[in-house]
């Protein structure tokens, strides 16, 4: 088992363990959020037919200036349209489609209308004011890729298509496990030493974001006994991944860990070279990945998202993306560390730049820091103080993750 790795290493090897998301057909109403499982094409052309932005009377370009003759209208969703001859116009409403002889629209307040007749004054082009075929989207163009998590703006793109069945990526199942004998629910009455058990809602919050299907099981009490069981049972069930949160380290009181190997489960790595988060062991157990967090909330939440995170995108048919950016401090960081020191913090507009702005609080059990949080800056280990304009590097955490 490696120890004490850095973080580039551990996610390499994360990399090695994988599995191909198993796909389903959804209805297109239930697909918000859901990860797409193939390329979807359009259908149709948007619009499907020359159309009117405005109101006001078709015509053909030819016959303009001049006095036209009003021969009928043409309203959106209409049956037939009336036909057009030289020297007529046709009186046309917003969205209509333009009659095939038409070749220009003329806005309604450009025009005198008067006892079934409308005078344009000036020469128009063929193809003005004209919504052509075709304009927004061509038939047969590509609409939305594969591995796309779907966004309101999505479902309306394909609502359009009249596409209303999906192939989505299934959700991977995960177990998540909170263990400690100081933790209570939220409801439950705490006792004077003990902590309300924030990790479990926000580690699960993250992970059904991701796109995994999570159960969050009971609290486990620092018993070995009972956290292998616990644990046993996970990987025995359906789930594919299990997430324990607390027992990480070297602590007597540090079960999770050694149940790993108690169930026959082979380690990946044990400790990353960075802080917080740096308490974190991964195991294979059959085909399935064990996952010991921190019982930190804070020190969890950063494993999850700078060392796991683009694994499980994959795991959940995503093509993870990383966004590093190399950016300055707005504040001076007096304090140096030996290992990767990782901040959280927000991209700030000031003084004519774009900043890394720290959130305050980078306390191991401090979770309000990540409220706002879009970017995680990472110092070297061993890097001198920082004073304000010196860069650093900075990952840009997903949209759907702020």
């Amino acid at each position: 088992m490696k120890e004490h790795i850095e973080t580039e290493e551990a996610r390499q090897l994360l990399e090695r363990f994988s599995f191909s998301p198993e796909t389903e057909s959804i209805a297109l109403s239930d697909s918000l959020d859901r990860i797409l499982a193939e390329d979807c094409f359009a259908r149709l052309a948007v619009p499907p037919f020359d159309k009117s932005p405005f109101d006001g009377y078709a015509c053909r370009a030819e016959d303009t200036p001049g006095r036209l003759r009003v021969v009928g209208a043409a309203a959106a969703g209409c049956g037939a349209l009336p036909r057009l001859g030289r020297g007529e116009a046709i009186r046309i409403f917003t969205g209509a489609p333009l009659p095939a002889e038409a070749d220009t629209i003329v806005k309604q307040e450009d025009v005198t209308a008067a006892q079934g007749e409308a005078f344009v004054p000036f020469p128009c082009l063929p193809g003005q004011n004209v919504i052509m075929t075709g304009e927004d989207i061509q038939a047969g163009a590509r609409l939305i890729g594969k591995g796309t998590r779907l966004e309101p703006g999505h479902l309306g793109l394909l609502a359009s298509q009249g596409i209303h069945q999906l192939s989505v990526f299934r959700k991977p199942r995960a177990v998540l496990i909170p263990t400690g004998t100081e933790l209570f629910e939220p409801g439950q009455a705490c006792s004077t030493y003990g902590i309300y058990n924030s990790s479990s809602f926000t580690l699960s919050a993250v992970m059904k974001k991701l796109g995994l299907e999570v159960s969050r099981r009971s609290i486990v009490p620092d018993d070995a006994q009972a956290v292998t069981a616990a644990v046993r049972d996970a990987l025995e069930s359906d789930a594919q991944l299990v997430f324990t949160t607390g027992g990480a380290s070297v602590g007597d009181f540090d079960f999770a860990a050694k149940t790993a190997g108690q169930l026959g489960a082979e380690p990946l790595f044990w400790k990353v070279n960075m802080k917080p988060g740096g308490a974190l062991m991964v195991s294979t157990w059959q085909d399935k990945l064990l996952v010991n967090l921190s019982g930190n909330p804070a020190a969890a939440m950063m494993s999850l998202l700078v060392i796991l995170r683009h694994s499980l995108e994959r795991m959940c048919g995503m093509a993870p993306q990383e966004e590093e950016w190399r950016l300055p401090v707005w504040s001076p960081m007096p304090k140096t560390c030996s290992v990767k020191r990782l901040l959280r913090g927000h991209l700030l507009m000031a003084e004519g730049r774009v900043w890394f702005s720290e959130h305050q609080g980078r306390g191991n059990g401090n979770l309000g820091s990540f409220v706002g949080c879009d970017l995680i800056g990472i110092v070297p280990g061993g890097s001198a103080p920082l004073e304000k304009g010196d860069l650093i590097c900075a990952l840009r955490l997903p949209s759907y993750l702020t």
